[in-house]
């Protein structure tokens, strides 16, 4: 890596970590999740000004949708998630299903249904304008984190490292910068921060994987920005609110932050690193 692209990497690096640390600490005394929201697009805000104090231009933004030959990676990146999502928490039920209790779960109480035909239906409704709507309303902050973490981190990796440790690396600093956030207890509690930490860095290894092969097939951050929202939009109808009454364990699911829960992504990253693999050691990308 020459020193251009190195000093730009630190000063980046000093931007995303100053944004960082501002807001998780406004967070740890407000637990305003606007504060949350406004931190995703940092990451973003940190790749504009490292452009523009190293002059660095405004190539290799990868800011086209390069929709021609990439409409079944954005169809697959929308619809598929929450597929693989679903069926996470199905192996879950398969592993656990004394925790099965559609009708006493959160969303069945608050909805007053009684009956399992009743709830069905009310799913049948719901799910689908949930998979179609909840992405949208996330695409500015995903883009926010994707611009960063995919658009700019992750080629620069590639023209220094081979593909898949690239994918690997960007996909740790990535999960490493939820660290302060999640160890407030944002996904898996306050019980076990050390954990929670290590499971995200997990969690954002699998998917990042996934999200780099998305980026490299399609050459544009979009793809992964709408795999990203589709991902978040499940947080408004988590498995956990739907088919359960007592209380879950982060780790394990059925949510898609657990391991049995997320165990379809598993499979997705293992297929995407194989084929990450196969790609040319060294792949050129932004200079």
């Amino acid at each position: 890596m020459g020193k251009k692209q190195t000093k730009r990497l630190i000063i980046f690096a000093g931007f995303t970590l100053a944004f960082l640390a501002i807001f998780s600490t406004a967070y740890f005394f407000s637990h305003n999740a606007v504060l949350l929201t406004i931190l995703m697009m940092t990451p973003a805000i940190s790749v504009i000004l490292t452009r523009l104090i190293t002059k660095e231009g405004w190539k290799g933004l990868y800011l086209s949708p390069c929709f021609r030959g990439n409409i079944k990676w954005y169809l697959g990146a929308y619809l598929v998630v929450p597929l693989i999502a679903l069926i996470g928490a199905a192996v879950y039920f398969f592993v656990f299903p004394n925790q099965f209790d559609p009708l006493g779960s959160k969303f069945a109480v608050e909805s007053g249904v009684t009956t399992l035909p009743e709830y069905l239906k009310l799913l049948a409704t719901m799910i689908p304008m949930a998979v179609l709507i909840n992405p949208i309303m996330g695409l500015i902050q995903c883009f926010g984190e994707e611009f960063a973490w995919r658009g700019y981190l992750f080629p620069k990796l590639c023209n220094t490292f081979s593909v898949p440790t690239a994918a690997l690396m960007s996909s740790i600093i990535w999960g490493l910068w939820h660290a302060p956030i999640i160890a407030m207890g944002y996904n898996y509690g306050t019980e076990r921060p050390v954990l929670g930490v290590f499971a995200m860095v997990l969690f954002c290894l699998v998917i990042g994987t996934i999200q780099s092969y998305l980026f490299l097939k399609t050459k544009s951050v979009w793809v992964p920005v709408v795999f990203h929202a589709a991902l978040n939009g499940m947080d408004l109808w988590a498995p956990s609110t739907l088919l359960m009454s007592q209380p879950t364990n982060p780790f394990l699911g059925p949510d898609l932050i657990g391991i049995l829960g997320g165990i379809g992504f598993l499979f997705t990253a293992i297929i995407c690193f194989i084929k990450l693999c196969n790609m040319p050691n060294k792949t050129s990308m932004q200079k």
